[in-house]
């Protein structure tokens, strides 16, 4: 399950299913009965929540064989589970940053955005492989959406291209550290191969990030930059 549709999920959760997903977090393996015993309702509306929770991805089972009988469902929380729990990445990336600035000055944050940047296109140049401009950004726009950054592309009135990204993965980074927008338009420009201008800002306020983009050279324009 991406990031994205689990906090979307997690937004339109019931309350008991949220109740279970924090009872596993605190108690470990329980099974439908112990769920039921500590939330006060029916083990059979625990196990309605507990298979919606499974479709998810949110809960596992295993089955545990305790004396005579049949063997026992013990759920516990599944991968997808974790991004329901608080958690300080983010807090903790600006933090760093800030630390190797105030040690080292600005050009330590801007060696390791520049490295970064880096490691970002020499890990998508293999993907972004298109001879025209069009091909290129149909590829990059894919492996940004997968990325988060619910990416998208059109053709301007005057067959200029237009990228939105309507969400940023490192918006908390971007907001104290202007090296991070300034790199990520530069990892746009090395693989489109292309001039790139950022017109909106979601750093500024507007509801994406924006980009005009025009293939560097007339001749690229002529022959087949917007092919249909």
């Amino acid at each position: 399950m991406e990031r994205s549709s689990t906090a979307l999920l997690q937004k339109h959760m019931p309350t008991t299913s949220r109740q279970i997903l924090a009872l596993l977090k605190e108690h470990g393996g329980l099974t439908a009965d112990d769920l039921a015993k500590r939330l006060g309702i029916s083990a059979v509306a625990v196990r309605r929540h507990l298979t919606k929770l499974e479709v998810d991805k949110l809960v596992i089972y295993e089955e545990v064989q305790r004396g005579m009988g049949r063997p026992s469902f013990v759920y516990r929380l599944g991968e997808a589970a974790s991004d329901f729990f608080p958690r300080r990445y983010q807090e903790l990336a600006s933090d760093v940053i800030e630390t190797v600035q105030n040690l080292y000055g600005h050009e330590a944050v801007d060696a390791i955005f520049a490295k970064r940047t880096d490691e970002i296109v020499d890990r998508y140049r293999q993907q972004v492989t298109g001879e025209t401009l069009e091909k290129r950004l149909s590829q990059l726009t894919q492996l940004r959406e997968a990325d988060g950054y619910m990416s998208s592309w059109e053709s301007d009135p005057n067959g200029v291209f237009v990228l939105r990204e309507s969400n940023c993965p490192i918006i908390h980074v971007a907001e104290g550290c202007n090296t991070a927008c300034k790199c990520d338009q530069v990892i746009l420009e090395r693989l489109l191969d292309a001039e790139v201008e950022r017109t909106n800002h979601l750093v500024q306020g507007d509801s994406a990030c924006i980009y005009k983009v025009r293939p560097k050279t007339a001749e690229e324009w002529k022959n087949g930059a917007f092919e249909d």
